[in-house]
């Protein structure tokens, strides 16, 4: 399409951007700087939704534009889609795809070619959502966006999880574009993207972190005591007791704490903690806090210098876990005493402490909330609501707090947003009725975990418990914390299990960001890890692009799902699910009613095809159709393998069909 510049907006996107909100603001001044700017930029081609045609130079799947007359082409065309669409307050679960980015990352180039990525932004986060609207996404899954701690830094740029405050946005998330237009805030460009999203009916969701903080998080200037504290010489090494008398990766229930504290390690792990600062000697830590004002010096370094203690680094609530701990981040302390299940268990004078099961403020509540805290954590929620118009929360290890203040999150949340999406961070299916019964409408589930070893055993075992959840769950085989998908077989699996996730009942299929394009290395491999430990980048520590350039990509398959399965919404009703005999290696599942079968066939094998009857799913003499090939236009069926009811799957091959 040969896109026009117009000195005015059209008629069609005055109507949608008509008032002065940030998303018209940013718009208006971005035409205004077409005439007088010509700044140029580089981008991804893929990223040219829009059809703009007045490109300077194009290679090796990248163009080379003038960067306002092709901001404002978009924006235009944003206005003109934006009528296709109408944003419901409630949104259909089943009907869902999901999108999972980390903004800093997700539109991440080197614009100007000088060999340095440049963060991505939140300007041009907006580039990327018609592709989002083709692959049907609905919901834009945000991981952190908020300002994050700048020591202690795993890897170059550090893990957006260590926040540092939660009422200020990553500075990095502005776009140098709009560094003229005085009158915007990061705010602002926060909200327009939203708004955007909301033009196109997408959702917005952004992760919410109530258990952790930065270890130089802005809380501790006020209060130090919201955090655990550890003696400088306990640093080197830190890390939870092993507990040799239980198994690997035990949850610490009730029924474990003798055992816990009296475990030959526990002492010594407890005698590394500390009372904080203004309790160890309140009036160095006046002097400490004023000269941290003057100076601007970091106030964690002159605490750690000054009087030998330093914030505890966290780690995993899982006995004898193998995850490495989190050196950038410590825990919040919710409550100002302890669980009296363990009073009995620990030292009179012991200083506050972090281990399994205070972690886990859910299964062991203390009796003094730190009520302070609780309220400002309310308060960010409520802050994110009516300061962006967001429309809910991914509650980062929300199913360890304390039930009476998650009540409290959710109480709050609902009352501003009535129908808001609350995603649950609980890693196994079997808590579905936990995490429904507590207010949560998604959770992440256990598709993750299961598709870390893709057998026949174990994707028949959690298909056939999917119909009876309480609670929409993550249709995935990677998320932000593990390896990609494509490490564990390749594109050819990766494309095989892209359908397998398109069409599960009570699941929504969850598109990590990078996975649209193929991409192998992850963010985090904090689960299912299959490194060996390696060092490779991490795109929560590093700073890294997706590979946009790719010739190859999975759009074309994700979007061709996403239009078969709307032509199926009627059919595909849990109560219709069925899972099919099929022979080694293959998996077969489907829906059928009196009406229609539709029936999705996987060969798991690499190696080898599988041949498969479709005679025993016949719909009485309906000829079978091919709705989806996961293969790159390979294994096409002939009229005679469809007729005779046979089927050739290919090594790693997914064909959905239809009768």
């Amino acid at each position: 399409m040969n896109t026009k510049l117009h000195n005015h907006p059209s008629e069609q996107q005055a109507m949608v951007l008509e008032d002065m909100s940030p998303l018209a603001r940013i718009s208006s001044f971005i035409r205004s700087r077409i005439s007088e700017n010509t700044t140029l930029l580089w981008l991804p081609a893929v990223w040219n939704t829009c059809g703009y045609a007045d490109i300077l130079e194009m290679k090796q799947g990248e163009i080379l534009v003038a960067a306002y007359p092709f901001l404002d082409a978009h924006l235009e065309q944003l206005g003109r889609d934006a009528h296709r669409y109408h944003l419901e307050e409630a949104t259909n679960l089943d009907e869902s795809v999901i999108y999972s980015s980390l903004v800093r990352y997700s539109t991440a180039w080197d614009t100007d070619h000088d060999g340095n990525i440049e963060s991505g932004t939140f300007l041009k986060m907006i580039l990327l959502l018609p592709l989002l609207k083709q692959m049907g996404v609905n919901i834009l899954y945000m991981l952190p966006v908020t300002r994050y701690s700048t020591i202690n830094l795993k890897g170059d740029i550090g893990s957006p999880y260590a926040v540092q405050s939660m009422f200020e946005l990553d500075p990095n998330l502005h776009d140098p574009l709009l560094d003229d237009m005085t009158s915007i805030t990061l705010n602002d460009e926060m909200s327009a993207l939203v708004a955007a999203c909301h033009l196109l009916d997408i959702k917005v969701t952004v992760d919410f972190i109530p258990r952790v903080t930065a270890r130089n998080s802005d809380l501790i200037r006020n209060h130090p005591e919201w955090v655990y504290w550890i003696h400088n010489e306990a640093l080197e090494g830190f890390a939870p007791p092993p507990i040799p008398e239980l198994d690997f990766f035990e949850e610490c229930k009730p029924d474990k704490l003798e055992t816990v504290y009296r475990s030959g390690e526990t002492a010594a792990f407890l005698a590394k903690f500390s009372l904080p600062p203004n309790d160890l000697n309140e009036e160095l830590w006046l002097q400490l806090k004023h000269r941290s004002q003057e100076t601007g010096e970091e106030l964690l370094h002159l605490i750690e210098e000054e009087m030998g203690i330093t914030t505890a680094p966290a780690h995993s609530d899982w006995i004898n876990d193998v995850q490495p701990i989190w050196t950038d981040i410590t825990f919040l302390r919710l409550y100002a005493d302890n669980n009296p299940l363990v009073e009995h268990l620990i030292k009179p004078d012991q200083a506050p402490y972090v281990l399994f099961d205070t972690i886990k403020c859910n299964y062991y509540p203390a009796e003094k909330p730190n009520r302070e805290l609780w309220d400002l954590l309310i308060e960010g929620l409520r802050f994110n609501l009516n300061t962006y118009g967001i429309d809910g929360f991914r509650i980062d290890i929300g199913h360890v707090l304390p039930v009476p203040l998650l009540d409290e999150m959710f109480d709050v949340v609902k009352s501003i947003k009535p129908k808001a999406l609350l995603i649950s961070e609980d890693l196994f299916n079997r808590n579905h009725q936990k995490a429904a019964a507590v207010g949560y409408n998604i959770m992440l589930g256990s598709g993750w975990n299961i598709m870390t070893d893709i057998t026949k055993d174990n994707l028949t075992e959690y298909l056939r418990e999917l119909p009876q959840l309480a609670i929409h769950v993550f249709a995935c085989a990677e998320t932000a914390d593990t390896p990609r998908i494509t490490s564990r077989g390749g594109v050819a699996l990766a494309r095989m299990i892209a359908v397998f996730n398109g069409f599960l009942p009570n699941a929504i299929p969850y598109i990590t960001t990078g996975f649209e394009m193929n991409e192998e290395l992850p963010l985090n491999c904090g689960l299912g890890d299959n490194t060996d430990g390696a060092d490779i980048p991490r795109a929560f520590f590093n700073r890294m692009q997706i590979d946009w350039s790719k010739s190859e990509s999975m759009i074309p398959l994700l979007s061709e799902l996403h239009e078969f399965k709307s032509l199926k919404r009627n059919l595909m009703d849990a109560e219709k699910f069925f899972v099919a005999e099929s022979p080694e290696h293959v998996v077969v599942y489907g829906y059928m009613d009196e009406e229609e079968r539709l029936i999705c066939c996987f060969n798991l094998c690499g190696e080898q095809a599988v041949e498969l009857s479709l005679a025993p799913l016949q719909h009485v003499d309906a000829a079978w159709k091919v709705g989806i090939d996961s293969h790159f236009g390979q294994g096409q069926l002939s009229s005679a393998a469809l007729s005779a009811n046979k089927v050739k799957l290919q090594p790693y091959q997914a064909i959905i069909f239809t009768c």
